[in-house]
């Protein structure tokens, strides 16, 4: 797992995060699988990427290639914090499988999803 700051580039390994900040929102870029052993610092990243003035995240999941209910999960998890936290937490760039999945747990109604 990599966690790069800036802008990312093509996906080089299996997962790779990336944090990149901007004014008001910070953006997580998720490339690759993201299953059980992937989930957790997929989480960690967003939960940390919170501390900060505005802990409002895009996570962008346009390279994500799988996610199982442990990425689903994470992406909770992180939401409830942002929301405790008065942030929020946006999804980007979702893949038609991904989307299936949030439709199928009812989660596209808890997360707002960007085009």
């Amino acid at each position: 797992m990599n966690r790069k700051l800036g802008h990312p580039g093509l996906c080089t390994r299996p997962v790779e995060l990336f944090e990149q900040a901007g004014n008001d929102t910070a953006k997580v870029t998720v490339c690759g699988e993201v299953d059980v052993a992937t989930a957790p610092p997929l989480e960690e990243l967003l939960i940390d990427t919170m501390n900060r003035p505005s802990p409002i995240i895009e996570v962008d999941l346009g390279n994500v290639s799988f996610m199982d209910a442990s990425g689903l999960t994470a992406l909770i998890r992180a939401d409830d914090k942002a929301r405790h936290v008065g942030g929020r937490l946006y999804l980007s760039h979702v893949p038609e499988r991904v989307a299936r999945l949030l439709k199928i747990f009812d989660l596209d109604r808890r997360f707002s999803i960007l085009a």
